[in-house]
């Protein structure tokens, strides 16, 4: 919010409303982040540097809230999602209720998400949140696949998902994209996300890993149809450390006004984010994938602290909360700023604008 310039109050004036607490923010309850931050905690790097350990202090873990994971799927067999499933989803490459993770993509980003915290190996950014897993074609393009895709998505939210995961995108830049084209792409996905941003869902993409100024289709669609920008959100991966954006993601680019950055880890030996493997091990992983499986996580822990929101007004206090100063002000790499969950998660003062959030 711009601040007037050059504006003070009267001695005479300022002294009854100081007195009053009219300019005083209320006082913070006392929270010890500290006993969040276990070997667990900092096993997987991203948490530290977005803060997500205030957001544990103050109840924010993501209980009570589900997330749809749209991607190859999810080995829930694993103890690292023992109850972390609301539903067992569906295959739509084997045609089944459940899902079989064979390449092992949608399990890592379900461990970014909300594996379990319990003392093995790292957790999820949302540990306590619950995930309803969909398959969709493995290795091939999603524009193949856009009626499964569209289906996904109305299952994840007809099953009480409002936040929707999508660690893929479809290798279109999106200053190419405009409304005719993405109909030929992807009719049935469109129809499906109009109509769901309008009942109050989330969409969560990554801007794509090709080193490019603008992302890929999906994260870039509103910039072809403005009335999905209230429910979308796109994602630049930084490194781990949040020092930079990574050797390979996408800047925001066009879609700066709705893009977050967060770390998705970078390649090289003990360069990426831990996560959970498909066989039940910890492994590496890096890119804008892991990195909107971090912001959709975050989304929902932050719902969790804030459940009289709805999750469109849970994403805009994410952006509107984001640090935007030093390296994280370029808004064409960075667009928002770096997630910050301990300044989304402050309670903001009674009668703030951001009470309306």
């Amino acid at each position: 919010m711009l601040q007037p310039s050059g504006f003070s109050l009267a001695p005479a004036l300022a002294l009854p409303l100081l007195l009053s607490g009219c300019l005083t923010n209320p006082v913070q309850p006392a929270i010890d982040p500290t006993r969040f931050e276990t070997p667990e905690y900092r096993a997987q790097k991203g948490l530290a540097v977005i803060h997500a350990s205030t957001l544990y202090a103050r109840g924010g873990t993501g209980q009570g809230v589900a997330v749809a994971l749209v991607d190859s799927g999810l080995n829930s067999s694993l103890p690292a999602f023992q109850g972390r499933v609301r539903d067992p989803g569906f295959d739509y490459v084997e045609n089944k209720v459940g899902t079989f993770d064979r390449i092992g993509h949608g399990t890592q980003m379900a461990g970014i998400l909300a594996a379990n915290k319990d003392d093995h190996g790292m957790h999820g950014v949302a540990f306590n949140a619950q995930l309803i897993p969909f398959r969709f074609g493995d290795d091939n393009e999603p524009f193949f696949f856009d009626s499964e895709i569209a289906q996904s998505w109305q299952a994840g939210f007809d099953k009480g998902a409002r936040i929707l995961n999508n660690s893929w995108a479809n290798a279109i830049p999106a200053t190419e994209i405009n409304e005719a084209r993405y109909n030929q792409v992807m009719p049935e996905s469109l129809v499906t996300a109009r109509k769901l941003v309008q009942d109050g869902a989330v969409f969560v993409f990554p801007t794509g890993n090709e080193l490019r100024r603008e992302p890929l289709a999906e994260p870039g669609l509103p910039l072809a149809l403005p009335e999905l920008e209230k429910g979308w959100i796109a994602v630049v991966a930084l490194k781990s450390d949040g020092s930079a954006i990574n050797a390979k993601s996408n800047y925001c680019g066009v879609a700066a006004a709705w893009c977050i950055a967060v770390p998705g880890g970078d390649s090289g030996a003990g360069q990426g984010l831990l996560t959970t493997g498909k066989d039940g091990d910890y492994v590496q992983t890096a890119g804008t994938s892991p990195a909107a499986a971090l912001v959709s996580g975050a989304l929902a822990a932050l719902h969790s602290r804030y459940p009289e929101l709805t999750a469109q007004q849970v994403r805009e206090r994410l952006l509107a909360t984001a640090n935007r100063t030093g390296l994280y002000a370029n808004s064409e790499a960075y667009g928002r700023g770096l997630m910050d969950l301990e300044a989304a998660s402050r309670q903001p003062p009674a009668n703030h604008p951001d009470q309306t959030l």
